[in-house]
């Protein structure tokens, strides 16, 4: 199985090092890092580790859909099976891949499969976790599909079902309508348990709170 990753990050030098290490193990086709306008030297940081880099100047960029379809556009024509995206602030635990592999081991018909911190969502910021389970309770019935975590970060897809949608959102919307936009289709789901990861003490996240969870909610009824 041919596996291609694309990591979004913007400003992440401090927890690129640890997500690319983390995924070295398991021998990937592809390991791409989307720099998206990064002031810190994440792009840099990302190289030395061996990952290939796409740089999006400041005006290119600035989001993380419009960073992910950029790695997608950029991936495209290779010939792969699956597409794996996580987050590169270290809020995924690499290591966790290998729950999807075991899954796909025995139900190899799997399209897409979303990490879910479900079980481990007493970690979460209360505020953070009630409303991503709203959204993904109210659009899960929308679409007809039973999601656990729909704005994961952590997910595969497989590259035949990925390429054919059209995708537009430019920021955290972008999980909500690859999602929304493939329940479209017959597809094989599955929800792999990950660890969600807090750290103690002052937390730095691109995620705007009210203003994000508006707009995914509204990107999301537009799919």
């Amino acid at each position: 199985m041919r596996i291609a990753a694309i990591i979004a990050a913007h400003d992440e030098a401090e927890h690129i090092a640890p997500v690319l290490e983390g995924l070295k193990p398991f021998g990937l086709h592809r390991l791409l890092v989307v720099d998206d306008g990064s002031t810190d030297g994440t792009g840099a940081v990302a190289v030395e580790r061996g990952a290939e880099v796409l740089r999006l100047e400041p005006g290119q960029g600035g989001g993380k859909g419009q960073a992910m379809r950029a790695g997608v556009a950029h991936l495209g024509a290779d010939d792969f099976d699956f597409y794996l995206f996580l987050d590169g602030d270290g809020q995924h635990d690499p290591a966790d891949l290998q729950r999807f592999l075991d899954h796909l081991r025995v139900h190899p018909e799997t399209d897409f499969l979303i990490g879910s911190r479900f079980q481990d969502r007493a970690k979460i910021p209360a505020k953070r976790w009630r409303t991503n389970a709203l959204g993904t309770w109210t659009l899960g019935r929308i679409a007809g599909v039973t999601w656990e975590d729909s704005q994961s970060g952590f997910r595969m897809i497989r590259k035949k079902v990925l390429d054919r949608l059209q995708l537009r959102s430019t920021g955290f919307a972008i999980e909500m309508e690859i999602a929304m936009k493939a329940a479209d289709w017959k597809l094989h789901w599955a929800h792999i348990p990950i660890q969600a990861i807090y750290r103690p003490g002052p937390h730095k996240s691109h995620f705007r709170g009210v203003m994000d969870t508006w707009l995914i909610a509204w990107e999301s009824l537009k799919c």
